[in-house]
């Protein structure tokens, strides 16, 4: 098989030894949804939900984990994990939830607050498809993140997000890595985008 027509195929088309030796890829059912071996931004790869109503980045040392769970194009939720270039560990805990609508985006950042058991300060961005909400989250002195919600705006649809870093390292250390790791977390979280529903 040529090499222009491997370019063409799906991750899940092809081969585990004809695919880049990174867990993303190599993960069999964490690559069934990577759209492309080609890297969108340095370390990540483009990632089509199972849901087929958004995208996001995904990271070439990240996996899906078991447990994984959708229904039609209605609701998704599943963990991923992955390991970072600084040595820390991340998880990402994401559930998306097609029905509910930019009016309850109140209701949604309560419910986030209810899984972090924090009252949490959101900052807002305004995109031309999606309001974003994070807010910084420290559940102990080792383990610090964000929560958001991405809300669409041209359609129904919320995606919730708890997204967080475990830091074992010193204090001065783990301080930088924090500052790094949460401008990254932003930068991903503001990657995701929500897909149009195909006109019938």
């Amino acid at each position: 098989m040529g090499k222009e027509s491997e370019k063409d195929m799906k991750p899940s088309e092809m081969k585990a030894e004809d695919l880049p030796n990174v867990r993303a890829l190599q993960d069999e059912f964490t690559r069934s949804f990577i759209e492309s071996t080609e890297e969108v931004e340095p370390g990540y790869y483009s990632f089509l939900s199972g849901t087929k109503r958004y995208r996001m980045l995904f990271p070439k040392e990240g996996v899906i984990h078991p447990g994984y769970g959708v229904k039609d194009d209605q609701f998704e939720g599943f963990l991923m994990s992955t390991i970072n270039d600084n040595g820390t560990d991340s998880q990402i805990k994401i559930n998306y939830y097609a029905y509910a609508t930019k009016e309850s985006a109140d209701g949604g950042l309560e419910m986030l607050e209810g899984r972090v058991d924090q009252k949490l300060e959101f900052e807002k961005i305004t995109s031309e498809t999606s309001d974003l909400y994070y807010a910084p989250i420290q559940f102990d002195s080792d383990l610090f993140g964000i929560a958001a919600l991405i809300v669409s705006l041209n359609d129904n649809g919320v995606i919730q997000i708890v997204y967080d870093t475990e830091c074992k390292k010193d204090q001065n250390e783990c301080q930088q890595i924090k500052e790094e790791e949460v401008d990254k977390m932003i930068h991903w979280v503001g990657s995701i985008e929500f897909v149009d529903k195909e006109v019938k």
